[in-house]
């Protein structure tokens, strides 16, 4: 190749390397004006904090709101002999030990994550304060009076939870979590003051629940699901043991499930009344649990327990009108 070739080829790689060079920088400027502009595989999505460098860390709940149940004397025995007689039976993956003591049945209305009253925080005129179980009680204490007026209406003129009905979450592997709840909507009759009742416990139930995510306490976005877990695997013990689930198909045939059924003749319950009242493509078995009274909200510690295995209320807000303010345990 001749001297004045080389020489061409020479300019013509030089002016394609400036080229791309110019065209670069460019697009992705590096200068310090630009100091926080990222390239678009290394943006991040967004709503994500522009000024992290590292993701969010999840935050353990350490706290939930609920509506107790387990104070009742009458429900704790219901609940005492039912799992007596399941544990008796051939129930695939039961344990006792993913049993929930009656003395801690409960709604939860909430979960969240509440550092201690008395730690202190670096703070910034930028920045929320903190949530702690100060704050949080003083929240649940500012819903007083419209959690009293709520109450106040209806034939009772105080707050009632009718367990009626059986349910899991469960995969086509097996059920984690076993509940009772409420009736939802119209599921079979009701008279005009049963359903005024049933709507009342909604009501307070969203009011607090709504109240405390809005505030940002409660940060799952999953909607409100009222019932209360009389199963959960995640108790199992070993701990190793605790991805095994149970069987709600068991559950379903067995005789401690049946002993529940309503029977409206006062004759015992038979197995095809239990077949009749399960949905097939929902799972949910109408019981007779009983009406129990909810005489206030509690905010309580995740994992704790009282004298009686109960959970640990660290301060509770009375549903009637005369239970002027929080009462702090």
């Amino acid at each position: 190749m001749c001297i004045k070739s080389r020489v061409l080829l020479l300019d013509c790689f030089t002016f394609w390397f400036f080229t791309i060079t110019i065209s670069m920088a460019t697009k992705y400027p590096t200068s310090a004006a630009y100091s926080n502009y990222r390239r678009p595989w290394t943006r991040k999505k967004p709503g994500s904090n522009k000024n992290d460098t590292e993701p969010t860390k999840f935050q353990r709940p350490t706290h939930f709101l609920c509506l107790p149940l387990g104070h009742h004397p009458g429900l704790r025995e219901k609940m005492t002999r039912f799992q007596s007689s399941l544990l008796e039976g051939s129930v695939e993956g039961l344990d006792s030990s993913i049993l929930i003591k009656p003395r801690r049945l409960h709604f939860t209305l909430g979960v969240m994550s509440l550092s201690p009253d008395d730690q202190s925080f670096n703070t910034s005129s930028t920045t929320s304060p903190p949530k702690t179980i100060e704050s949080a009680l003083e929240l649940l204490q500012s819903l007083q009076p419209r959690l009293a007026a709520l109450c106040a209406i209806g034939r009772t003129g105080i707050l009632e939870a009718s367990l009626e009905r059986v349910g899991a979450f469960e995969s086509r592997n097996g059920a984690r979590v076993m509940w009772v709840s409420p009736r939802e909507k119209e599921e079979w009759p009701e008279s005009e003051g049963e359903l005024e009742e049933r709507l009342k416990l909604v009501r307070v139930a969203e009011l607090v629940h709504g109240a405390f995510k809005n505030a940002g306490y409660i940060t799952e976005n999953r909607p409100l699901k009222l019932h209360c877990t009389l199963i959960n695997t995640s108790h199992r013990k070993p701990f190793h043991q605790r991805s095994q689930l149970f069987s709600f198909t068991d559950v379903l045939a067995s005789n401690a499930l049946l002993e529940l059924q309503p029977n409206e003749d006062g004759a015992q319950a038979t197995t095809s009344t239990l077949e009749s009242s399960t949905s097939s493509s929902t799972r949910i078995v109408r019981v007779a649990l009983g009406t129990y009274t909810i005489p206030e909200i509690q905010l309580c510690a995740m994992g704790s327990y009282g004298p009686e295995d109960e959970y640990v209320s660290l301060g509770s807000v009375p549903f009637a009108a005369a239970g002027d303010g929080v009462v702090v345990l």
